[in-house]
């Protein structure tokens, strides 16, 4: 895992300082090396030592430092986290001389060794053990197909300075972040926005409606689009491809698109078969030649993964156990300890807690916001951090985790209403009065209002005419205080399918920010994230599977629960009830935080009062407190808009 960088000007000139800086600022991403690249057509690329280049890459390869007053038609910065060949081989950008290719590289292609074997039968040599560099000469053997056969999680810009070509790729499903600023004459292409808001001359062009639509619903990363109008996201499953002999412009184009594969064998076949597929995705992320750790939250994915990875370790004769890490809170509704102790004791690992606080939060908000980039959707990120924070503090630099399995398995609790149109739509009516019979003997009550609304979204207008207002299927509603009416949600109606859901979920909301939220927060503590979940085999076999296969007889994930059973302790497999990275953020607002929030809402209003019928939320967020409304993140999302908002611009009011 590292941070990378390219600054490109086709007409003009790229400026060494304008590397430096975009590059020193994200010295978390990569503590342990840095490197620069340079090159105009031409000429040959020079690689280049900075401030942090290691000391035993300047005694092996004897680089000079990049000096500010420099002046180059490209220009790559790395930072390094060395996880794969720790040796000065490794060192980035790296060069392949031959093929006159560069790379600036992000990530894991986690079956280097299966391409590296291909490739040396292909009469490929190599000179490091490191992935990047079998991307190099994958890169040369097949171009941009190459990417079909790297199963990971990347983002890396090339340079083709033989044809005079730039590439920037994003893995399949967005699990790396890479961003775009055109600017200046300058091309900025980074793993994270902070980098570009070091570009000469910038400043922030605020996206209004990404506001808006960030304060109705929460939702970020769901488009291409972020909060400053200049700065995309390139979307996942892309490269972007620059002609360096033109005028600047580029072109973005798809590689991968999500194609499921239909399964036609029985129940019992797919759980055998999401078993083999879970646990070659675990083995293959716990491939590092530095200790793999794993977030464990006492919940079924997270759970599952660290079970699989003690189940891997031994068979290598690996007894010592795992590192784990845990956010724990002293209020009981909050807190899955408990359960991660049944994990803990079965795998024998060895687990460190951490016990985010209102205190801590108010603490460390500027640093997490400032690490995020952007505001967030609510304080469970938070907990997020102060996991990875205890990470770092126990010397963890790789962990594993269970990110990823909601979206495809209908972990969430928004699928019901999608799942029984499904049925609907194919008439699958015994089917329908057995899954309803099964949600009452979970829940205790008949399943009546996703019923109703599932046979409108099933049907059409045919069936809802028929029924009285209250009970008709109704487009989301919008929040009053917004001077924009922006709805509550960014999609009007529930997805016709479970399938179409789950889609929303992987590729809208909430898939693409979490996995933003989880990069950043690692980063900010010096670690590497995996997940497993994300395997692209594994998706395009779990959205290939009929819908009672995830969601059967009222239980969620129920094929991860099969396949697991004889994984998990009992506890863990029974588990009915979904926490996450959970805070006791309701109770921070109504008690010790309450000033806090309201003080931090009265900036909002003021910078934004444009955008707000400001009397209206201050009584919303007074509602909620006292009680009188239904708690929401919504005092969070005003707090965290102003927070990032004053560091962003600088402003000291």
């Amino acid at each position: 895992m590292c941070g990378i960088l390219s600054i490109v000007n086709t007409k003009g000139s790229v400026r060494s300082e304008q590397l430096i800086s975009a590059c020193s600022i994200i010295r978390h991403r990569g503590p342990d090396d840095e490197g620069f690249l340079t090159w105009s057509p031409g000429g040959q690329p020079a690689i280049w030592a900075g401030d942090d280049t290691a000391s035993s890459t300047l005694n092996h390869w004897k680089y000079n430092k990049l000096l500010q007053g420099q002046t180059f038609k490209v220009g790559f910065g790395h930072r390094r986290l060395s996880i794969l060949d720790l040796s000065p081989a490794g060192h980035q950008p790296m060069i392949y001389e031959k093929a006159g290719l560069a790379i600036s590289f992000n990530g894991e292609v986690y079956n280097y060794l299966e391409i590296k074997e291909e490739l040396l039968k292909l009469s490929h040599q190599f000179v490091s053990t490191s992935d990047t560099e079998v991307i190099l000469h994958a890169w040369e053997e097949w171009g941009v197909k190459c990417l079909d056969r790297f199963n990971g999680m990347f983002a890396f810009i090339m340079l083709d300075y033989h044809k005079k070509e730039l590439y920037a790729v994003r893995d399949r499903f967005g699990v790396k972040p890479l961003f775009y600023y055109k600017g200046g004459g300058n091309l900025y292409l980074a793993s994270e926005i902070k980098q570009i808001r070091t570009a000469p001359g910038y400043q922030l062009n605020i996206n209004e409606t990404m506001v808006r639509q960030y304060l109705a619903t929460g939702v970020v990363d769901h488009t291409s689009d972020t909060f400053d109008r200049e700065i995309k996201h390139l979307p996942c499953g892309h490269y972007l491809k620059m002609n360096l002999d033109g005028d600047g412009a580029f072109t973005i184009h798809e590689w991968y698109t999500l194609v499921a594969k239909k399964w036609t064998g029985s129940y019992e076949e797919a759980t055998i078969r999401l078993k083999e597929l879970l646990i070659d995705a675990v083995s293959l992320r716990l491939r590092s030649d530095v200790t793999v750790g794993s977030c464990l939250s006492g919940g079924l994915d997270s759970s599952s993964i660290v079970c699989i990875a003690a189940d891997l370790l031994k068979a290598k004769g690996d007894f010592a156990g795992q590192e784990t890490v845990t956010a724990c809170y002293d209020n009981a509704k909050y807190d899955e300890w408990n359960f991660a102790q049944e994990v803990i004791k079965q795998t024998n690992a060895h687990s460190h807690r951490t016990f985010p606080s209102f205190s801590q939060l108010v603490q460390e908000v500027n640093s997490f916001i400032w690490h995020q980039d952007d505001p967030t959707g609510s304080t469970s990120q938070f907990s997020q951090w102060a996991v990875f924070k205890k990470t770092n503090e126990a010397g963890l630099k790789v962990m594993v985790d269970g990110q990823g399995a909601d979206e495809q398995l209908a972990g969430y609790g928004s699928n019901d209403v999608s799942f029984y149109s499904g049925l609907f739509k194919k008439a699958q009516l015994l089917a329908i009065l057995d899954e309803a019979k099964a949600y009452k003997k979970e829940t205790g009550t008949w399943p009546v209002g996703f019923l109703l609304h599932a046979m409108q979204l099933a049907t059409g207008k045919a069936f809802t005419g028929l029924l009285p207002h209250k009970l008709k299927l109704k487009e989301v509603p919008s929040v009053n205080w917004l001077t924009h009416p922006e709805p509550v949600s960014i999609y009007k109606f529930p997805a016709p399918t479970l399938q179409e859901n789950l889609l929303r979920q992987l590729h809208g909301e909430p898939l693409p920010a979490l996995l933003r939220y989880e990069d950043h927060n690692s980063m900010a503590w010096s670690v590497e994230s995996r997940t497993p979940f994300m395997d692209y085999r594994l998706l395009e076999f779990t959205f290939g599977l009929p819908e009672r296969f995830l969601y059967k007889r009222g239980v969620r994930k129920a094929i991860l629960r099969d396949a697991m059973r004889d994984i998990l302790p009992p506890a863990i497999s029974a588990r009915r009830d979904k926490m996450g990275f959970v805070t006791p953020e309701e109770v921070w607002l109504k008690g010790e935080g309450k000033q806090w929030f309201l003080d931090a809402a009265d900036y909002t209003c003021n910078v934004f009062k444009n955008m707000l019928h400001t009397d209206f939320l201050k009584k919303e967020i007074n509602d909620i407190i006292d009680g009188k409304k239904p708690f929401s993140t919504v005092p969070w999302r005003v707090a965290s808009l102003g927070i990032w908002y004053k560091m962003v611009t600088g402003d000291n009011n």
